[in-house]
């Protein structure tokens, strides 16, 4: 799939403004719709590749979205979606969260998040953007407190060149970093709370099942060339921009893994 071209940058944008120059249909901010608008013609910035909900591959029963930005109304969020009878709806709540910000009002996004930023330490650095799947080797989903300051950890599947697995996990904090989700802060990871970790893990592993025993367990493409294996071993040739590797006999490359894909971005380019 072809990467976004530029025309607009959505920094700024008010929840109740419109998405300005793309000239297309009103798009609100935050919700669905201001998903699927992010893929209309020049919404996001040339460097930054998207799939919005309406392109998502058919096997793919869960998306989600992660605004990886800063200067933007909707940095900073996540959008957990789940595909309803063919529709995408928002799947994942924060229910607490949602009461006391808009009370009686449906949510337009799960709940905030915490992205990564620089830090002196060279491990870590920025959140990757792109277009991910759930990593499926056992080892890459660990639940309670697996590492520290992780809890429920649910990783990307990313190596990078040189071999070394992505330590890019999906996880509940600490109490103590509740004030600062809404914020670029973490190392690298999403972090969220710990409830809405909780709420993740169960979708992925209802009763703890793992791999095939999950629901949300099938084929779907790969964003990797190499053959996958369960083991640690390293994963080379990957994409990050959604497209749809093929064999030399035009073969969509797959894999058996969680059907749920992974879109980070940033719309303040």
């Amino acid at each position: 799939m072809a990467l976004i071209s530029r025309r607009a940058a959505l920094a700024g944008i008010g929840a109740a403004m419109l998405v300005p120059r793309i000239g297309h249909a009103t798009t609100p901010c935050c919700d669905i719709r201001y998903l699927e608008g992010l893929g209309a013609e020049g919404a996001l910035h040339p460097s930054v590749a998207y799939i919005p909900p309406s392109r998502i591959h058919p096997s793919y029963q869960m998306a989600i979205y992660i605004n990886a930005g800063a200067g933007s109304d909707a940095a900073q969020k996540m959008w957990v979606l789940k595909r309803d009878t063919g529709t995408w709806r928002l799947g994942l709540w924060d229910a607490e969260y949602w009461q006391a910000k808009a009370p009686g009002a449906p949510p337009a996004y799960s709940w905030p998040v915490s992205t990564g930023r620089k830090y002196s330490d060279s491990p870590s650095g920025p959140t990757p953007l792109g277009v991910f799947n759930v990593d499926d080797r056992n080892h890459r989903h660990r639940k309670g407190w697996g590492s520290p300051g992780m809890y429920h950890s649910i990783y990307f599947d990313l190596h990078y060149g040189g071999g070394r697995a992505a330590g890019v996990a999906m996880h509940g904090t600490t109490r103590s970093k509740y004030r600062l989700l809404g914020r670029i802060d973490s190392h690298g990871c999403v972090r969220m709370t710990q409830a809405n970790a909780e709420q993740m893990w169960q979708v992925f592993h209802p009763g703890d099942a793992r791999g095939a025993a999950s629901p949300l367990w099938g084929e779907v493409p790969r964003y990797f060339r190499s053959e996958p294996r369960p083991d640690g071993r390293p994963r080379y040739g990957y994409v990050r921009d959604g497209s749809l590797l093929k064999d030399e006999r035009a073969k969509v490359l797959t894999k058996e893994g969680y059907r749920a894909v992974i879109v980070v971005f940033r719309d303040d380019l």
